[in-house]
């Protein structure tokens, strides 16, 4: 009995299955969709839905909250300074770490879904993968 049972556990451990679908919320907001599994496909949808209502609301706290999630630290953390990381270093990292996904969320799709009341994801069964025969899916932004 699942009694209770909140969330799927991908057969991974928590840090890395918070890794997973950050990432996998990284490549939807900058692709558009993804190609996954079919329970990825359901957990990432509880991930970047809560974050495109963010870029909706467009707040500084909403703005710090999607940070946290999709680049996992704020850009100039005293932790990169520790490791001897000058701004510029910070600056490049954080880019290629996903700060320009939080601006892309909060201009982008934030003003694309401003009229919807919810569901902006879409998933599509692709049937199985060939290696191991595990349900696929395509997880997209709706239009």
């Amino acid at each position: 009995m699942r009694h209770k049972v909140d969330r799927r556990k991908l057969g991974l451990p928590g840090d890395q299955r918070s890794a997973l679908l950050s990432n996998l919320a990284r490549q939807l907001i900058r692709h558009g969709y993804v190609r996954t599994t079919e329970g990825r496909a359901k957990e990432l949808r509880r991930v970047v839905e809560p974050l495109i209502t963010l870029a909706k609301k467009d707040t500084l706290d909403g703005r710090r909250r999607a940070r946290r999630i999709l680049v996992g630290h704020s850009s100039a953390s005293p932790a990169m300074r520790k490791i001897g990381l000058t701004s510029e270093q910070v600056a490049e990292r954080s880019l290629l770490n996903g700060e320009d996904l939080v601006k892309h969320l909060f201009d982008n799709l934030g003003p694309r879904f401003k009229d919807r009341p919810g569901g902006y994801t879409r998933i599509t069964k692709t049937g199985t993968r060939r290696g191991d025969g595990a349900p696929t899916a395509v997880i997209e932004l709706v239009d």
